[in-house]
C-alpha cells in the first residue's frame, strides 16, 4: 500500500462518524407498567446528536415519510401505530410524535421503530435507524407478573438489540444489564453501547463508566448505579454495504430503559 492510499484511508476512516452522524430514534412511554385494558402513551422521539450521540436529548420532529412504527401484542399480532401518531407541539418541526394504546391483553407488549432512508452529507448515505421499548400489562399492579421472555426475541430488524436481562423482574439499580447487538439477526463484535442515564453527560470520546464494546457474543454489560431512565444505544458503519445509490450504510439502534430501585415484577412460569 503507498502513502498516499494510506492517507486518503485514514483520511476515510476520521471522516466517516462524521458524515454518518444523523439523529437517533427512540420510543418512550409515560409508564413501564399499566392495568390490563388501561392507556400507555407511546412518544416517537428524535435526538441524541450532540456529544457524539450520547446526549439523550431532544432535537425536533421526526419525519415520518421513511418511518414504521408497529406494537406487537404478547400473542404475537402486529399493529401499525404510523397513522395514529399526532405531534406534541403546535410549532412546526418542534416536539415529538405520541399515541396513546390500550393494552387489553396481560403481558410484555414492545413497540418498534424503523427508519430507512438515503441522505447526502457530502456523501450519499443510507440511514437506517431503530428503536425498542417495552411495557408489561398486568392484571395486578400490586403484584405484576409475566409470562415468557418475550424481550430476548429479534423482531427481525436490519440492527437492531436484544435484552438479555429483563426488563422487569431483573432491571434495577445496581444490577447488571447486558443487551446482545444484532446485524442482521447474527450478533456483531466490537460495537460500542452507550447506557446514557438521563441528565448526564458522557465524557471523552469513550466513557469507560457508561459506554462498552460488545464481545464476539455480541454482547455488553453495564451496572446502573441510580434509578432513573437510561437510553441504551448502538452504532456501527457498514462500509460494504453500499450500491449506485448510496456510499455506504450508516445504522443506529436504541431501547429506553427504565431503571427503578427494585425490580417491578416477579416471573410466573
Amino acid at each position: 500500500m503507498n502513502t498516499t492510499f494510506r492517507n486518503l484511508t485514514f483520511a476515510l476512516a476520521l471522516l466517516l462518524p462524521t458524515m454518518a452522524s444523523a439523529h437517533d430514534t427512540w420510543i418512550q412511554t409515560n409508564s413501564p407498567i399499566v392495568r390490563t385494558g388501561e392507556v400507555v402513551h407511546v412518544d416517537l422521539r428524535l435526538g441524541n446528536h450532540g456529544n457524539h450521540h450520547r446526549d439523550f436529548k431532544l432535537a425536533g420532529l421526526l419525519t415520518l415519510d421513511w418511518t414504521s412504527m408497529e406494537h406487537i401484542g404478547p400473542d404475537g399480532k402486529r399493529s401499525d401505530l404510523k397513522p395514529q401518531l399526532f405531534t406534541s407541539a403546535s410549532a412546526e418541526k418542534q416536539g415529538y410524535w405520541t399515541t396513546p394504546v390500550t393494552l387489553t391483553q396481560p403481558g410484555v407488549h414492545q413497540f418498534v421503530q424503523k427508519l430507512d432512508r438515503v441522505m447526502n452529507h457530502g456523501k450519499s448515505i443510507r440511514s437506517i435507524r431503530t428503536a425498542k421499548s417495552y411495557v408489561l400489562a398486568s392484571d395486578s399492579l400490586d403484584a405484576p407478573k409475566i409470562d415468557g421472555h418475550t424481550h430476548e426475541t429479534p423482531v427481525g430488524l436490519p440492527f437492531e438489540m436484544v435484552l438479555n436481562t429483563c426488563p422487569f423482574s431483573e432491571v434495577a439499580a445496581g444490577q447488571p444489564i447486558t443487551v446482545t447487538v444484532l446485524h442482521h439477526g447474527k450478533p456483531i463484535q466490537n460495537a460500542v453501547v452507550s447506557f446514557i442515564p438521563e441528565g448526564e453527560t458522557l465524557q471523552g470520546e469513550r466513557d469507560p463508566n457508561y459506554e462498552f464494546a460488545t464481545n464476539e457474543s455480541g454482547q455488553a454489560t453495564f451496572v446502573p448505579q441510580i434509578a432513573t431512565r437510561h437510553l441504551i444505544a448502538a452504532h456501527h458503519t457498514a462500509i460494504d454495504e453500499k450500491s449506485d445509490e448510496f456510499d455506504f450504510t450508516s445504522y443506529a439502534t436504541t431501547i429506553v430503559l427504565p431503571v427503578p430501585n427494585q425490580p417491578v415484577a416477579v416471573l410466573d412460569r
